[in-house]
């Protein structure tokens, strides 16, 4: 019997977060956004690294990509 086995994964991150921004001023009013985009995110696609060939996406609403 074989031990190789393939496995089929699909990997999803999806990356949601609400705009903390002020509405009249512009500005964030929490600290999340810095927090998150050089926290979280970035250590996500940092586990990628050492798996050149295992693909992953990753889904950014548009409010955390503008902000």
């Amino acid at each position: 019997m074989s031990t190789d086995v393939r496995v089929e994964l699909i990997l999803l991150w999806h990356q949601h977060q609400p705009d903390y921004r002020d509405p009249r001023t512009g500005r964030a009013r929490l600290p999340w956004v810095r927090l998150h985009a050089t926290k979280d995110y970035l250590d996500m696609v940092r586990r990628l690294e050492p798996f050149p060939t295992v693909q992953a996406t990753f889904n950014f609403v548009p409010s955390l990509v503008d902000q």
